[in-house]
C-alpha cells in the first residue's frame, strides 16, 4: 500500500532462467527491506528455448506468494524476428500480442499489471536500423496493450531511456498511449546522466504531454539507482532520497544485488562499463550496503531519518582545522572523535560505515557534538574524495581497513586494496602537500606472524614464555617481521609503506602495533573485538566459539587509554615521528580465554556455553606487549586494569542490550 505523500517502492532485479537460489536470495533481502513490488523482466526469447516454459511455472507462482510482480515482456524470438536477434523487431507484430494472451492464460492469476517492452531507444533492446521510426514497435505495443486490457489487466507503456517527454508525445500522436494505464520514466543521475535538472522536471515535462493529450495515465519511475563504483554510498542515500521525494506514483529501485561476473548481458556478453556491476544493495559478495541496513532498519522512513548522512554539512566555525579519522565511526575512531571534541577540536569522519552498527556511533557523535562531527561517507579508495578531505587536516588517524584474519583468506584481493593501496594512495596524496599533516597509523601485532619462535610452556589455563626477560616484559618493537595470512602482509605493507614515507619523503607519521583493544561502542566479532563479541554471546545466552584450546594469552588495552596514546603521539609527533611502537596492556593486562570466559560467568552469574573448533592459521598462542619504548618517550601507561575495564565493558553492553529488548517490545 502507498505511504501517504511518498511513492510506492519497489525493486528492479532481471532473472534469467536457472537462477532459483538467487531469486530465494532476493525474498528473503525484500521481506528484510519491507519490500511488495518487483519489477521483472519476462523474456519472450526465452520462452522459447528449452526449459523456458518451465522456468516460468516457477518462477511466477513463487514470486507472487511473497510479493507483487510487474512483468515487463520484452525480447523477440530471434526464430521470429526480421533479424536473427533478440533485439530485433517481430516479422509479425500480432506474434507479441499472442504471446501476452498464452502468458495471462497460463499465468494471469500471479500478476495485475503488464509492462510492454523495455528502451525501445536503446540498440540492445530494439534495433532501430530495423524500424528507424518505431512504427513497427508502435503497432505490435498498441496492439498488444488493447488486448491485454481486454484480458483485465493493466498496462505499463515501458520506459524509452533518458528522453522520456519526446518518447511519450511520440506515443501520444501514434494512439498508443489510449490503451496506456502508466508510463514508465528512467533516470540514473549521478551514473550516467551528465546533465540533470531532477525529478520534479523531468515529470512535469512529461505529464504536461500527458495533459496536453488529455491522457489520465499515472507516471512511474521504473527504472532508477546509483551505482558505487567509485565507492560512494552516500550518493547512493542522496539518490535514492532525491527518487522517493519525486511526484510520481511508484518507484522501482536497480537493484538488490551487485552483478557478479556469471551474469550477462543480451548474448552472452558482459557488461563492459564497470559502473553495470554496482548498482545493488548488496554488494557481489554478499555484504550490505548502507542503503540496505538503513531500509532493514526502517524501510525509506529510516533512511530518510538519516540524511544527515547523505549531505556533507559545512565545517563549524571555530578556526581550527578538522582532524581526519579514517575509519572514524569505528569503535576506536569514535571513542578518539569524542575526545577530541571534548576538548573543542573538530573532526571529520571518513567511514564507508560498511561494518554494521556503526552508523550509531556516527548519531552518538553526531547528537552529542553537533557541527563539531563531519561526516564523509566514503571509502579510502575514492582517491578524489580522500584528498579533498585531507587537504586541510590538521592531523590524520588511519583506522580504516579489513580487520578480520578469515576474510583476508577468502577474499585476499579486496584485503590488498582496503588496507595497503589505500594506504599507499593517501600517503601519494600527502606527499603531493606543501605542509603534510602528521599522520597516525595503527597496524597490528599481526605483523609479527604466530611467533613459533617463542618457546612457550603450559601454565594452568594459559600460556607464557619460557623466556624470563620476555614472561616478565612481553613482546618488543625488535620481534621479527612475520607477515602470516593475506590480512597480515597487507597490514605489514601499509606499515613498512608509513614508515619508509617518513624516511624517503619526510612525510610525519607514527605507526601503533596494536594488540587487544576492548571498551564502550565495540561491536565485537569473532575476528575483531573478541572480548566485547564474547561478552555479547554470553548476554545473548549464545555460545562462545573458542578456536585452539582456551588457553592462548592476549594482553588488552582499555580504549580510554589506546585514546591518550594517540593523543600524546600526535602531540610528540615530531619527537616521534618515523617510529613505531607496540601498543597493548602490557603482561599486567594479559589474560587468556578460558580466564576471560570464567571472569564473563562471575559478571553475568551465569557460565557461558562453549563451543571448541580448530585452531585457525597463524594464530599466536601467546601474545603480550611490551610498551616499554612508548613509556619512556612519552611517560604513558595504562590505567585501566582489566577487572575494570570488562566490568565497564559489560555493564555497557548490558544497558545497550536492555535498551534494544525494550525498543523491540515497543513494537
Amino acid at each position: 500500500m502507498k505511504s501517504s505523500g511518498r511513492p510506492l517502492l519497489g525493486i528492479l532485479e532481471w532473472l534469467r532462467p536457472g537462477e532459483e537460489e538467487r531469486v530465494e536470495r532476493l525474498l528473503v533481502d525484500l521481506k528484510t527491506i519491507g519490500v511488495t513490488e518487483l519489477r521483472t523482466g519476462i523474456s519472450w526469447a526465452d520462452w522459447h528455448t528449452e526449459g523456458g516454459e518451465k522456468w516460468y511455472e516457477w518462477l511466477l507462482p513463487r514470486l507472487a506468494r511473497e510479493i507483487n510482480v510487474l512483468p515487463c515482456f520484452h525480447y523477440t524470438p530471434p526464430c521470429l524476428g526480421i533479424a536473427p536477434s533478440q533485439c530485433s523487431p517481430p516479422r509479425n507484430p500480432k506474434q507479441y500480442a499472442d504471446f501476452l494472451d498464452v502468458f495471462i492464460t497460463r499465468f494471469g492469476k500471479f500478476f495485475e499489471w503488464v509492462e510492454l517492452w523495455n528502451k525501445p531507444r536503446n540498440p540492445l533492446e530494439w534495433d532501430t536500423a530495423l524500424d528507424p521510426h518505431w512504427l513497427i514497435f508502435c503497432e505490435m505495443v498498441g496492439g498488444a496493450a488493447h488486448w491485454v486490457r481486454a484480458r483485465g489487466k493493466k498496462t505499463v507503456l515501458g520506459a524509452s531511456g533518458p528522453m522520456d517527454a519526446q518518447w511519450v508525445r511520440l506515443m501520444c500522436e501514434r494512439g498508443v498511449m489510449q490503451y496506456i494505464d502508466a508510463v514508465g520514466i528512467h533516470g540514473f543521475p549521478g551514473t550516467f546522466e551528465f546533465w540533470w535538472d531532477g525529478w520534479n522536471a523531468k515529470i512535469a515535462r512529461v505529464r504536461k504531454v500527458l495533459l496536453h493529450h488529455r491522457c489520465k495515465a499515472d507516471i512511474w519511475i521504473t527504472e532508477t539507482g546509483y551505482s558505487t563504483w567509485r565507492h560512494d554510498e552516500r550518493g547512493q542515500i542522496a539518490a535514492f532520497i532525491d527518487a522517493m521525494h519525486a511526484p510520481a506514483e511508484r518507484v522501482y529501485w536497480y537493484g538488490a544485488h551487485d552483478l557478479g561476473v556469471e551474469q550477462f548481458l543480451g548474448e552472452n556478453k558482459f557488461y563492459s562499463d564497470e559502473r553495470e556491476h554496482h548498482f545493488g544493495l548488496r554488494r557481489s559478495d554478499g555484504s550490505e550496503k548502507l542503503l540496505f541496513r538503513l531500509l532493514a532498519q526502517g524501510g525509506t522512513e529510516a533512511v530518510e531519518n538519516s540524511a544527515w548522512l547523505g549531505r556533507r554539512n559545512a565545517p563549524p566555525r571555530t578556526g581550527k582545522r578538522p582532524v581526519v579519522i579514517t575509519g572514524g565511526c569505528g569503535f576506536i575512531g569514535c571513542n578518539l572523535a569524542h575526545a577530541l571534541c571534548l576538548r573543542g577540536q573538530p573532526v571529520v569522519l571518513y567511514d564507508n560505515l560498511s561494518r554494521p552498527g556503526v552508523e550509531q556511533n556516527a548519531e552518538w557523535l553526531h547528537e552529542d557534538h553537533g557541527d563539531l562531527v563531519q561526516l564523509e561517507v566514503a571509502d579510502t579508495r575514492d582517491t578524489q574524495t580522500l584528498a579533498r578531505c585531507v587537504e586541510q587536516a590538521a592531523a590524520i588517524f588511519h583506522f580504516a581497513a579489513q580487520v578480520a584474519v578469515t576474510s583476508s583468506l577468502t577474499a585476499p584481493v579486496y584485503d590488498f586494496d582496503v588496507n595497503a593501496r589505500s594506504t599507499l594512495n593517501l600517503l601519494e596524496i600527502l606527499r603531493e602537500l606543501r605542509n603534510p599533516p602528521p599522520i597516525i597509523f595503527t597496524s597490528t601485532n599481526k605483523v609479527y606472524g604466530s611467533l613459533d619462535d617463542v618457546d612457550l610452556r603450559l601454565n594452568a589455563d594459559r600460556y607464557e614464555p619460557v623466556d624470563e626477560e620476555t614472561r616478565a616484559y612481553g613482546i618488543s618493537e625488535d620481534q621479527r617481521l612475520d607477515f602470516y595470512s593475506p590480512y597480515g602482509c597487507s597490514k605489514g605493507a601499509a606499515d613498512q609503506y608509513i614508515l619508509d614515507y617518513t624516511r624517503t619523503f619526510g612525510l610525519p607519521a607514527v605507526v601503533f602495533r596494536m594488540s587487544c583493544i576492548y571498551g564502550l561502542h565495540q561491536f565485537g566479532t569473532e575476528d575483531q573485538g573478541w572480548v566485547a563479541h564474547f561478552l555479547i554471546n554470553a548476554l545473548e545466552q549464545r555460545p562462545i566459539t573458542i578456536y585452539g584450546d582456551g588457553r592462548q594469552v592476549r594482553d588488552v588495552l582499555f580504549v580510554d587509554d589506546l585514546v591518550d596514546a594517540l593523543l600524546l603521539a600526535r602531540k610528540n609527533i615530531r619527537m616521534l615521528s618515523g617510529q613505531v611502537f607496540n601498543i597493548g596492556g602490557g603482561v599486567g593486562n594479559t589474560t587468556s580465554l578460558r580466564e576471560l570466559v570464567a571472569l564473563i560467568g562471575q559478571l553475568n552469574e551465569s557460565k557461558p556455553r562453549i563451543r571448541l573448533a580448530n585452531w585457525r592459521p597463524g594464530d599466536q598462542r601467546y601474545y603480550a606487549t611490551n610498551f616499554s619504548n612508548f613509556h619512556t618517550a612519552t611517560g604513558w601507561s595504562p590505567r585501566v586494569g582489566k577487572l575494570e575495564g570488562v566490568r565497564r565493558l559489560y555493564d555497557w553492553l548490558r544497558k545497550s542490550h536492555a535498551a534494544r529488548e525494550r525498543l523491540l517490545a515497543a513494537g
